[in-house]
């Protein structure tokens, strides 16, 4: 246990020059201030006062298509009878107004709410995941209410987001109990109250109420902004857009505090300029390894440049429209023809562009408002996705569609996506810059005909109960790739972090033969300095998967996760047989079939298998697939 302890150590030291020192110094010292009491000094408790609505009746809309009306209504009408969507999946029975500081999901209440948040911790046994305390106070619920008034006028909507809004502000003072603990929860609350005003025609006269409460959210953000820039990842994107946004729209409506609001827009623009350059790398990648967290980067983009418009903003410098043009592509490149994505990296329930009736993992609506915004052009034929256009006032007539052109290779944090027939496949591959939170390397996602056949296992809480049986599916037991000794791939210091950040040996040329055919070959060395390779071949609709392992360990598995149904293992020929097709492997592999899960949605866990071939280190194993239907 010691020897173990004093590795963690010298891990950690070894990782400072990756995360950089200064970021480093940045969070010792920001938990310093927080045990310190500085913090809480620095964040007086407020009181708002409240005399009036938050948002005022409007013109209700006749124009709004018939299609998507019974969706929406049907959400409204369930939130008006207290049941609220958790994470865009969950309709969680709650009471009305909301218990903002219980969650649901095990009963349990935070027993802080009276405390200055800087005293609250963000992981309780007793709680559970703090996540499913602040999902209701994110207020995407404000969205549905403000789009069912305005295309029915029926005021029992808006009387319930006042309702709520007006209850949410009393329980929750400034700077008072967990729901503002979190810089980018609180961004995220001003871009859907900013939002709600749009639609319901208020954002250029809003009541005094909702600038006071956009200010003091600004405040809070601004303040603290140096941490999520510490973190060099979507919290530091999320909060400086807050500041752009919310500044900018504050001095267009409210004069009183010209100068504070200015200070919270040039902030903004400035740490939008610099983050954006930093966190996007040259082939359009996130710096996240997170195809949700990408999401939530290109909707944020997708609102800064909304509001731009809206507000008449000059635009941000530095090659900003050239940066979104990339990030756009690189999600186009991996979106199936379902919409959905590959489930890779962490995925925390987060969906930021909510003006739409959509699956959350059905990524169309975020992907058409970006491409009309950036490309000025139609990604998509016309949908229930396009209701991010309707509202925003955009005419899906003044643009043409165009195909997607989809592109391959992704060095720049090592992802390659490769296409057959009617199949396609994405692989991940070590490149790290940022941070790794999953051992995930050389994991192959295989689609066919909008199925994920055999994908990643998602991510399902962060900070799951006590007594919660999930596996943890950020391990390498739960993606299709490989283990030694059933040993992790880089090993775990913490929830968000991992040690012994793996590089790639080899990287050979990625081959194309036409349209349908190809290959690619790498290899890497684990922290337990076992060495893989992996060759993937593929013909049309046929995927050769050909893993060779070397080193010290005994013990190799292979696995893959899948579903979809009966399935047949045949140990005398070493094949599994499925609806979809069959997957063929070598002999002097022994082959078992496992129960497994999965979670497609935060705090949702989904039945599965998987098939895991096991043989000795120093040889090989070949994995034919063949999708037949």
């Amino acid at each position: 246990m010691i020897i173990y302890r004093i590795k963690r150590i010298f891990w950690f030291i070894e990782l400072i020059p990756k995360l950089g020192v200064i970021n480093v110094f940045h969070v010792l010292y920001y938990r310093m201030l927080l045990r310190s009491g500085l913090l809480a000094r620095k964040y007086p408790v407020i009181h708002t006062e409240i005399n009036t609505l938050i948002y005022h009746s409007c013109q209700w809309r006749s124009d709004y298509p018939t299609d998507w009306k019974q969706d929406l209504i049907k959400q409204a009408d369930r939130i008006n009878r207290g049941f609220l969507p958790y994470y865009s999946c969950h309709w969680v029975n709650q009471s009305a107004p909301p218990d903002w500081f219980i969650n649901p999901f095990n009963g349990s209440k935070c027993r802080q709410t009276e405390l200055h948040w800087t005293k609250i911790s963000d992981f309780s046994n007793d709680l559970g995941d703090i996540k499913n305390v602040w999902e209701a106070s994110r207020f995407t619920w404000i969205g549905i209410l403000a789009r069912a008034f305005v295309i029915s006028g029926e005021h029992k909507y808006l009387d319930t987001i006042n309702e709520w809004l007006i209850d949410w502000l009393k329980q929750n003072p400034v700077n008072q109990g967990p729901n503002w603990k979190c810089g980018q929860e609180a961004s995220i609350r001003v871009v859907n109250l900013l939002s709600a005003a749009y639609i319901l025609d208020q954002s250029e006269k809003p009541t005094d109420i909702l600038a006071k409460v956009i200010r003091h959210h600004l405040r809070r953000i601004s303040s603290n902004i140096g941490y999520a820039v510490s973190q060099k990842n979507n919290h530091a994107t999320s909060e400086a857009a807050a500041l752009f946004i919310g500044g900018n729209w504050l001095m267009v409506v409210d004069d009183s505090n010209a100068k504070e609001n200015r200070s919270y827009a040039e902030k903004g623009r400035k740490l939008l300029e610099s983050m954006v350059r930093k966190l996007v790398y040259s082939d359009g990648s996130f710096a996240q390894h997170s195809v949700n967290y990408h999401r939530l980067f290109l909707d944020t983009l997708s609102y800064i440049i909304l509001w731009m418009d809206k507000l008449n903003l000059q635009p941000l410098s530095n090659g900003f429209n050239e940066i979104a043009k990339k990030s756009l592509s690189w999600l186009l490149s991996i979106a199936d023809e379902s919409g959905r994505c590959p489930n890779i990296g962490s995925n925390d329930g987060t969906l930021l562009q909510t003006n739409h009736s959509c699956d959350y993992r059905d990524y169309r609506p975020s992907l058409q408002l970006a491409t009309v915004l950036i490309n000025n052009e139609l990604t998509f034929e016309s949908g229930p996705w396009d209701e991010a256009l309707y509202w925003f006032g955009i005419s899906r007539n003044n643009f043409s569609l165009s195909p997607v052109k989809k592109k391959s290779l992704f060095h720049s944090a090592g992802y390659i996506v490769m296409k057959g027939e009617n199949s396609w496949a994405m692989l991940r591959y070590p490149y790290y810059r940022f941070r790794p939170s999953h051992n995930d390397v050389f994991h192959f996602d295989l689609w066919s005909k909008g199925r994920n056949l055999l994908f990643d296992s998602g991510s399902f809480s962060y900070n799951p109960d006590k007594d919660c049986e999930a596996p943890d599916l950020k391990s390498v037991h739960a993606h299709n790739t490989v283990s030694f000794d059933n040993t992790e791939q880089m090993p775990r210091l913490g929830r968000f972090l991992l040690a012994k950040w793996i590089k790639p040996l080899t990287l050979d040329n990625f081959e194309l033969v036409g349209d349908m055919a190809g290959s690619w070959k790498g290899s890497y060395r684990d922290a337990s300095r076992n060495i893989h390779h992996r060759e993937i071949r593929w013909d049309r609709n046929m995927w050769e998967i050909r893993d060779k392992f070397s080193g010290k360990s005994k013990l190799v598995s292979v696995g893959y996760n899948f579903s979809g149904g009966k399935y047949s293992l045949d140990n005398n020929n070493n094949s599994l047989q499925l609806s979809w097709g069959e997957i063929l492997v070598s002999a002097n592999a022994n082959l078992k079939v496992r129960n497994h899960s999965f979670s497609d949605y935060y705090m949702k866990l989904s039945r599965a298998y998987r098939l895991v071939a096991q043989t000795d280190n120093n040889s090989e194993v070949v994995t034919k697939i063949n999708i037949f239907k």
